[in-house]
């Protein structure tokens, strides 16, 4: 009577197919330490997620008028930003007046990023700063807690208002 063999755990499959991938199809010099990288990079800037919009509140209460500023607040890491947007600002032809607090209140480093304009400064010990910015369209903020070189950037999404 013949033996039978015994069918292997694919230990000896893997090994054969890892030998020919290797041979036939090698991984690239540094995608191996590019890839472990990716997952070890700290990321710069974490997204803020808007929690309040008075456009969405008010539209549905049918309240908000001509003229009355638009309200956001975003959250994201260690801070909470509230902007006030108002149109129409004296001055300009269509320009917009955009105010923000932090919470908690600190000073903070900010950009904002309106059409191809870029404005950046320092906000006040209490985490309040303005900006007027031209035109329309879409804006975006990026805040950072000024006393703490660690700390990552909370950034918004781009918002019309």
């Amino acid at each position: 009577m013949k033996e039978r063999a015994m069918p292997d755990d694919g230990t000896d499959l893997e090994r054969d197919l890892e030998v020919a991938l290797d041979l036939l199809d090698p991984v690239p010099d540094g995608l191996a330490v590019a890839a472990i990288a990716a997952f070890e990079r700290r990321v710069d800037a974490e997204l803020a997620q808007l929690v309040f919009d008075s456009l969405a509140t008010t539209a549905a209460a049918g309240t908000r008028g001509p003229g009355q500023p638009r309200l956001l607040t975003f959250e994201g890491g260690p801070l909470t930003i509230d902007v006030e947007v108002s149109s129409g600002i004296a001055g300009t032809a269509s320009g917009r007046r955009i105010v923000v607090r932090l919470e908690p209140a600190q000073r903070a480093e900010y950009e904002l990023w309106a059409g191809d304009q870029r404005v950046a400064g320092v906000s006040d010990d209490i985490g309040r700063f303005a900006v007027t910015v031209p035109g329309s369209g879409p804006f975006r903020l990026r805040c950072r807690p000024a006393d703490d070189p660690q700390a990552s950037a909370v950034v918004t999404q781009w918002m019309s208002a």
